[in-house]
Formats: C-alpha cells, sequence, structure tokens
C-alpha cells in the first residue's frame, strides 16, 4: 500500500495501467483480492435488440470511506478507464461521467466517487446481429484511495439474450439513478469564460427565475485551476460568476470544458460547460487547429 497524494498517484498512474493492461480475461469478474471496490458489468435492458441501441455500465460499489476517481482526478488520482471487447458490428460509444464530489486531504483535493457509481455507455447494435446470446466483455482499472491508494482492476463480461422487443432488465433502475447525476446541456444558460493573470472568472445567466445559492466548476482539462483555492461566487449585471484561480504551473486551453454544478431553489443542477475561454495566455484558434 502506498500514501494517497500527488507523487504517489503519478507513480501509480504507469503501475495501475500496466496492471489493468496486462491481465486476461477468463471469468466472468476476475480481480484482485482484498481490495475495496467490487466492479460489475450491468446492462438497463434484459436483452438485445437488432437495430436498437443499449445501454450498458461499469458499476463500482466502494467501500465506506474509500473513493475512486472522476476524468480529471484533480491534484491526486488516477480516471477509471475502461477498454471495451465487443463482438465484430457491436461499437461502444463515450463512457458518460456522473458528476464528482471533492475530496480534500490537507492541501490536496480531488474529484471522484464514494458510496457507488455508475458509468454508463450506448452500445450500437447492428441489424444483422446473430440469434446470441451477445456477449460483451471489459477491462476496467481504477484507483481505490483512503489514507492510501491502491490499483485496482477487473475483467467484466456480460452475456445478453437476443430478443424482438426491448424489457427492462433488473438493473434499469441504477440508470435511472446515473442519469440524475449526469451533466446535462446548459439549455436557456450563457456562460462565459474570461482569463486574467491570476484567474479565469466564469460567468453565467441562468434562465429567468432560477436563483442560484451556490456553485463550483469542475474542469476537464487538468492544471487549468487551483485545486485547493476556494471558487468565490459572485453576483453583478451579467448575472453570477465564479472566479477560478488559475493553476500557476499550467497553461491555459482554447476552451474551458467541464461541469457547472450549481444549488437552486429546484435542487442541484449539473450543466456540462464548453466555452471559449478569452484574455491574456489563453489558447489562440491558430493553436487549437494544430
Amino acid at each position: 500500500m502506498l500514501p494517497c497524494g500527488r507523487i504517489a498517484a503519478q507513480a501509480l498512474t504507469t503501475a495501475a495501467l500496466a496492471l489493468a493492461l496486462g491481465s486476461s480475461a477468463s471469468s466472468q469478474t476476475t480481480s484482485p483480492p482484498l481490495r475495496h471496490v467490487k466492479a460489475s458489468l450491468v446492462s438497463e435492458a434484459a436483452a438485445v435488440v437488432p437495430g436498437q441501441s443499449l445501454f450498458v455500465g461499469v458499476r463500482l460499489e466502494i467501500e465506506k470511506g474509500w473513493h475512486t476517481y472522476w476524468l480529471n482526478p484533480g491534484d491526486s488520482g488516477l480516471a477509471t478507464r475502461v477498454t471495451w471487447q465487443l463482438p465484430a458490428g457491436v461499437s461502444a460509444g463515450d463512457m458518460l461521467w456522473p458528476y464528482p464530489s471533492r475530496f480534500e486531504a490537507g492541501p490536496i483535493v480531488s474529484y471522484g466517487y464514494e458510496g457507488e457509481v455508475l458509468m454508463p455507455a450506448e452500445l450500437r447494435i447492428p441489424r444483422d446481429l446473430d440469434k446470441g446470446p451477445l456477449r460483451l466483455a471489459a477491462r476496467v482499472s481504477w484507483l481505490e484511495c483512503q489514507e492510501v491508494c491502491l490499483p485496482g482492476r477487473a475483467e467484466l463480461t456480460l452475456a445478453l439474450p437476443v430478443a424482438t422487443a426491448p424489457t427492462a432488465g433488473p438493473d434499469a433502475r441504477l440508470f435511472a439513478e446515473a442519469r440524475r447525476r449526469l451533466p446535462t446541456r446548459a439549455k436557456g444558460w450563457r456562460v462565459t469564460a474570461v482569463a486574467s493573470t491570476s484567474a479565469v472568472a466564469l460567468t453565467f445567466r441562468p434562465p429567468k427565475g432560477t436563483t442560484v445559492s451556490s456553485a463550483y466548476f469542475y474542469p476537464e482539462t487538468p492544471r487549468v485551476v487551483d485545486y485547493s483555492r476556494p471558487q468565490p461566487l459572485q453576483r453583478d449585471a451579467s448575472g453570477f460568476r465564479l472566479d477560478l484561480p488559475r493553476d500557476p504551473n499550467g497553461l491555459l486551453p482554447g476552451r474551458m470544458a467541464g461541469v457547472l454544478v450549481a444549488e437552486t431553489a429546484q435542487g442541484t443542477l449539473a450543466l456540462e460547460v464548453d466555452a471559449e475561454l478569452a484574455g491574456p495566455g489563453a489558447a489562440s484558434k491558430q493553436e487549437k487547429k494544430s
């Protein structure tokens, strides 16, 4: 077991991926014993219908006190990685990431999940699918951390019968719960991003009648913001503004992409953000093309 922090997590990145990619599938679920995360491959539907898309997902059940990591893990950690092994003609879309939580350990701030998380992906099924069953496999690697960090891996398989009409499977409720935490398009919201030498001002104007009491921005690109510093929320004539302190050792991208989590009277909203970044230090259009 190794201490969990920026240096330890970076050192573990190569080792964790090597462990995950170097093993071979042999059973429905194969993972090292005495770990703190249980991985499984689940389906929203009880059967697959030729020509219709299908949502499956990697489910991580995480022991209390432990956590895994988001797409951008923050100051330390390693994002969960999934490598699909699919039958001919079947293809997978991007894995969908529910919005994360923040974990603080002194000056180290990381982004991830505790308790349980389901990361769905859409499979495209050909019309000329064989009679079945449809056999799916996924090679999954992750980093699980508490006071120490351990690389985890699993070889997962799932066999689904072929049917003529879709029916909900026993795990359909997990997908409904996951969708409530998936970021949605910021329809009706106006979002802009302007960089200064010390911060990025993320300004957003919600739809009429929506009042924001607090907000936090999870950037997709690493080392753009300083994760350990607060993101103060201000209200001005343009709506609301989060001042995101810049990472002193990072470079600014051409666009500010990530997830804005806002607390409103209607509940928690998680919104996809992909705004062009203006101001000094932002990547130019020519740099974005290269």
